[in-house]
Order: C-alpha cells, then structure tokens, then sequence
C-alpha cells in the first residue's frame, strides 16, 4: 500500500517493486510461529478443491471465505496486515513527538506540529478553500499560454507537460533533467478510451466530479467548463502511451537539448516551462513519452487558453482537495476511492492523519523506526539472506544451456554488482530548515513539496547519490532500482508474515528468499536485462542469447494472456512479463536455494512437519504469501495501471511451470493446471 506526497508526473517507473522481502531463512526451532504452528496456517487449506486443479484455492480457501477488507482500503492481503501492525507502531512515534517540546527543526516538532496541522479538522473546515485561495488567483489571472505553461512546471499540479531528475540511463552516475506527460485524472487512458461498461459510467462520474468541485469553489459556469475539462482529458488519453509502452526502458530514453525539444514538439512554450523547472541551463533534457509529448504539445497550441484555464483551475482544486476542508475531502474521497476504486467508506480520520504525516514525514518517523523496531541482527540476517540467493544466481547462470559463454560472463559480472539496501539508509536527508506549523496543513505539504524540488535540482550538479534509500524505512516495500543495478528491502517489510525467524525454514525460502530472489531477477528480465551492471543501458547480449531468452519469455506472455484478471477483463501478458519473470525465477530460485540448505543443514532429508514435506511447505507458503481479496474497482485499477499480476495468478500462473511443485503435490495430465513439460517456461 503506498500513500505519498502530491507530486506531478510519474516520468517513468525507475524501480520495478514486488513488495517485501526480508531474513535468512530460520533454524528449525521449537517455537510457534507467528502464522499457524510453523508458518503455514493449514486449517484455511480446502478439503474439496485439489493442488493440481487450483493451488491458490487449494492453500486459502477458508482464509479467502471469512478474510475481511479493513474499513477505508479497497483490498486485504499481506502487504496490509503488515501495514495496519506498522501503522499503530508510526502511531506510537507521533503521539510521543505530539507530548515533546523540542526545538523547531528537530524531528519531534516537524512530525507533532504536522500531525496537529492534519488533524485539526475543525481549523481546516473553517478555513475551507482559502489556504489554496493564492494559486487560484494565479490561475484565474492567466492570459497567455506562458502563464499556462509556468503553472504547469508546478511540482503538485498534474497539467499536460511535468518534468523531474532522473538518473541518466546513459550514464548512471549522473541525474539529468526529464519531462513528461500527464493531465488524466482516472488511473489509465483505458478508462477513457473503452466504449463499454464500467468504463462509459466512470467518465460520467468523472464529469459530474469535475463540475461540482468548481461548483464548490464557487467558479461560473461549472458545468460547460466541466463538458470541455472532460473533453480535454479525452484527447490527452488517445495520445498517451499505455503502459506497455512505458516500460519499454530504451523507447523512454529519448535525450535531446532544449533546442531539438522545441523543435521536436513546437506549440508548447519550452523556455518559460524549463525556466520555471529551472531547466533553463541544462544542455540536454530527456523526454520519457516522446511520441506522446509531441502530440500533446500539438493539443495545448489548439486549446483556447479559456479552456487550459479551466482545466488547471480544476487540476489544483483536485490536487488540494484531501487536504482542504471536510465537504472536499469527502468529495475526492467519493470519486476516487468509492467510485474508482470501490472502497466503501474512508479510514477513520485518526488513521487518516497518520497516513499523512506519515507520507509527508517518512525518513523522520523512519529514525524512530528503526531505533525502536530494526535492529542490526535483522539488517544482517537480511544480508545473509541476500548473499545465499546471490550464490544460488551465479550457480544457476554459470549451468544454463540456452546462454554462450559471452552473454554468461556479462550476466555474472552484472550479478556481482546489483547492491543491496537493509533496512534504512547510511545517511539521511536534513529538512530541519523546513517550516512545520500546527495550524498551516497545506502550507506544510508546499514546504516540504518544494524542498523535494530543491534537493532533486542539487542532484544535476553532483554525482548519483549511492547512499540515497528510494523507500522511508518503515514502509511495506522492496524493488529494485535500475540505474543503480540495486535491490532494497525497508525495514517495514521485515516482519511476518514475510519473514519469521520462529517459522520453518522451507517456509521463509518460499516467501521472502523467493521475494529476494524476485527482486534480483528484475536485473535480468526484459528491460532490466537491457541494462549492464552500472545501470546503464546497453545491448550486452549476444543475438542469439537475446533470441533464445525471448523465446522463453513469450511463452509466459502466452500462457498470462489467458488469464482473466475479472470477467471480460484479461491480464496483459507483455504489460506484466517484468513481474512475472521476476516471479517465476525469483521462486526457482529460491527453491534451489532451499534444497541447498536441506543438503547443508538438514543431512539431505528435510523433516516432515504437521504431516507435510519440505518441499510442499515451501510450495504453501509461496501461495500464502500472495492471497488477497481485493474489490473489483481495485483490480480492474490494477490490472490496466499496475505490471503486477493478480495473487491468484502469482501462484497458480507460475506454480505451473516449476517441476518441482508437480513432484511435491503429485500434479498429474488431466489437472487443471497441468502443463506438459515441453509447454513449462524455464528461464532463471
């Protein structure tokens, strides 16, 4: 579950998150387990449905009949049950920093007095739109399209065009000016672009969303700006890229200087929106969507600037309106979370404040964390772990058949780099010149937003920061990060059930050394596989290894394709093949590691435990690992804006294909989810 700070664009998808990860697997030991006896709890095992015939079911049933979503999130898996035990323990830090009296600037300040600016509806209520009241007036005071176009490098506004620094994939050890395109309110331009059901319901909701918050702020007219706001949003999804398209890493590399921008894609004024990005002295700017960039830049030269007025003017009351008063909370609340994503009502409002100081404060309430909760045993069960699933990539590498020897020795040395991230970072950011009030929410969050601008423009002149965390450490997370060829596992995510140092050692190895394993395998799926082992982007692949690798990967496009995320709504094979590659080796993985650790540590035979294999306890707790019941809003959210597939088929779309697992659970021809050997994909 991720609750961040306003920000702009997303210009590209710079880490590719699992989510979790986590310890060494455990020694055998005597004590129950967090989860069951040993890990697994096997009472929600069915006694109708089959292993073969449906593995997910077959684990889950009983927890998938009576598991509830909590109040105010859409879905319930094992990233929330972690989350809701890390919330009361942020909740713990805040009330302490509320009781201190510490200077400003020091943690306890910043994270109480936001706290209390958060929490203290009855001020936000009074004060109603007026803490937005200035940049409205800025908007309505828009003449021209520069003054658009100034407003639209704002950091939190969502317009046509945002930029940010991104590493520069050509050369990793420096950050580089980006833009990009936004301006889309629902999740995907899928939700724009499909003449049917949801779909068609969604943009009228949208429509009367957008009409009654200029209702709201009192702007005339409401409802034909609204008409022609809806329009524009319509015309900017027809010339978005589909998210496909996004993760292609070298199409998203397009570098050119300001002057071959202003060519490229004319119509938009570059100088004042670099300028305001304070851009305007860098030699060379990459653009993520160039295709869609130029086009869109085409639409906002045919746009009456009425019109881009209207659509700004609605873009900052939608940006604000969570954290203006009530009736506006309530209202972004009902189309983007009841609407959009069938969440029936919201959290309570003190876990709501929590969620925000939380998202704006994360390395200060970070600091606490981990001195309370992250020791330096667990950061190095973590890195044992790392280094056990580091050996079993290198063994499995250095034996596969269908890669030559020069794609080998570029593979291993690329293995050899990716760096690992426990726990927390070595060094922390200071914000303590950042003004926290307890009476200025929105002024807070500006502050803070404008110290995030400020630190990323520091990026440009300086090397590629190595000790930079990519996640607050308390967060319920792990990814791994391209251009710095790392992998990074919070300290949030190193709790059960991803990682119990009381639970069975097949347990652990079939969650968190499989997520571990997941995470290393981005390295090497179809676009962390274009990269080397400095992050940058280069063909290091011979024709005939990149020939045979994609043959094997299409196979597992083929087989997802299948798949029915929601009735009439199927998974996006290659929209999803990161992930999936992620898993499927990250799980095998995983599973020679584990048979290792048999050989090494339990004289070759794994014991028998409350009537199952090792090998069938490892099986179980991958399909544990990833039970969910999610709304039908989320998923369909997920499935068209998310690369990562649905639990149900994290488990049965890769159990499938791991000869192990047919062995363990005596999968046989004429079971559901059989597949002849010559069908299984074999990759990692």
């Amino acid at each position: 579950m991720k609750i961040s700070l306003k920000s702009g664009f997303c210009l590209t998808a710079a880490i590719c998150t699992l989510v979790i990860s986590s310890p060494l697997a455990a020694q055998q030991t005597t004590e129950k387990a967090a989860i069951g006896t040993w890990g697994v709890d096997t009472t929600n095992m069915s006694k109708t449905v089959s292993a073969g015939d449906d593995f997910y079911r077959y684990v889950n049933e009983g927890w998938l009949k009576t598991a509830k979503a909590p109040t105010g999130i859409p879905y319930i898996d094992a990233f929330v049950e972690v989350y809701l035990s890390t919330e009361q323990r942020v909740g713990g830090i805040i009330a302490e920093a509320r009781e201190t009296t510490d200077a400003p600037g020091s943690p306890e300040q910043m994270i109480g007095d936001f706290h209390r600016s958060a929490s203290d509806m009855e001020r936000r209520n009074a004060l109603g739109i007026t803490p937005i009241a200035s940049t409205l007036s800025i908007v309505a005071g828009t003449t021209d399209r520069n003054d658009i176009a100034r407003i639209m490098a704002y950091p939190w506004i969502d317009g046509f065009m945002g930029g940010g620094v991104l590493a520069n994939a050509n050369d990793p050890t420096k950050q580089m000016a980006a833009v990009g395109v936004g301006g889309l309110t629902m999740p995907s331009r899928d939700y724009y672009l499909a003449d049917a059901e949801p779909y068609i319901g969604h943009r009228k909701a949208l429509l009367e969303y957008i009409a009654s918050s200029l209702r709201r702020a009192g702007i005339d007219n409401p409802d034909a700006r609204a008409e022609k706001i809806m329009a524009l949003e319509l015309e900017i999804a027809k010339r978005q890229w589909s998210l496909g398209q996004q993760r292609d890493v070298v199409a998203m590399n397009n570098v050119m200087t300001p002057a071959q921008l202003k060519a490229y894609a004319p119509g938009f004024p570059w100088d004042v929106f670099l300028a305001e990005m304070q851009f305007d002295t860098q030699s060379q700017i990459k653009v993520t969507t160039d295709t869609a960039t130029r086009d869109i830049a085409k639409l906002f030269a045919e746009t009456p600037v009425a019109d881009l007025q209207s659509f700004l003017t609605y873009k900052t009351l939608d940006a604000w309106a969570d954290s203006l008063s009530e009736p506006w909370v309530q209202a972004h609340f009902e189309f983007h979370g009841k609407r959009m994503q069938d969440t029936s009502e919201r959290r309570p409002a003190e876990l709501e404040a929590i969620a925000s100081v939380n998202a704006a404060l994360g390395e200060e309430i970070g600091k606490a964390y981990v001195a309370e909760y992250f020791g330096a045993s667990d950061r190095a069960k973590v890195q044992e772990m790392v280094g056990y699933l580091r050996d079993t990539y290198r063994a499995r590498i250095q034996k596969l058949e269908w890669m030559d020897e020069p794609t080998r020795a570029e593979a291993l040395v690329k293995l050899e780099k990716v760096a690992s991230y426990i726990g927390y970072p070595e060094k922390w950011h200071d914000r303590s010149n950042v003004r926290i009030t307890a009476d200025d929410y929105v002024g807070n969050q500006n502050r803070l937003i404008n110290w995030v601008r400020a630190d990323n423009l520091k990026k440009l002149t300086e090397p590629t920061r190595s000790w930079e965390f990519p996640y607050s450490p308390q967060e319920i997370n792990a990814g791994y990060s391209q251009s710095k060829n790392s992998i990074t596992f919070p300290a949030g995510v190193l709790q059960p059930p991803f990682f119990d140092p009381k639970a069975d050692a097949a347990v652990n190895f079939g969650s968190i050394a499989a997520v571990i394993g997941h995470e290393f395998g981005h390295g090497f799926d179809d676009q962390g596989s274009r990269s080397d082992g400095e992050g940058k982007i280069r063909d290091w692949w011979t024709k005939a290894s990149r020939a045979e690798f994609e043959k094997r990967t299409a196979g597992l496009v083929d087989q997802f394709n299948q798949y029915d995320a929601l009735p009439g709504l199927k998974i996006n094979g290659r929209q999803n093949l990161g992930e999936n590659i992620g898993d499927l080796g990250g799980l095998s993985v995983a599973y020679a590691a584990y048979q290792t650790y048999v050989k090494e540590k339990q004289g070759g035979k794994a014991p028998v435990i409350g009537g199952f294999t090792g090998d069938q306890r490892f099986f179980l707790a991958w399909a544990q690992l990833w039970r969910n019941i999610t709304s039908e809003g989320e998923t369909r959210r997920r499935t068209l804006s998310d690369p990562h597939s649905p639990g149900e088929f994290r488990v049965n779309g890769i159990v499938r294909n791991v000869d192990a697992w047919y062995k363990a659970f005596n999968v046989k021809p004429g079971d559901k989810l059989y597949l002849p050997p010559e069908r299984r994909v074999r990759i990692w």
